[in-house]
């Protein structure tokens, strides 16, 4: 079975906030045809799953570096 190739764009969290800010720009203006408001929705609801996915695993990466970093407790 084939592997999925990577995209060759890197996706990149701050890039992803300013599109994100630019759609809730654009939907707040309500000048916006219903449908393309649906897809800009659709849209900004994809990239605020992967920031979320970004940040919790660099959480989980930082919470893990702290762990290996800090002295075990002697008693």
């Amino acid at each position: 079975m084939p592997r999925a190739k990577k995209s060759t764009e890197a996706w990149d969290y701050e890039a992803s906030v300013e599109q994100i800010e630019a759609i809730i720009t654009d939907l707040e203006t309500g000048e916006l045809p219903l449908a393309h408001i649906f897809e800009q929705f659709e849209k900004a609801a994809t990239e605020l799953k992967k920031c979320g996915t970004f940040l919790q695993e660099k959480q989980q990466k930082a919470q893990l570096l702290i762990e290996t970093l800090m002295p075990e407790d002697t008693e």
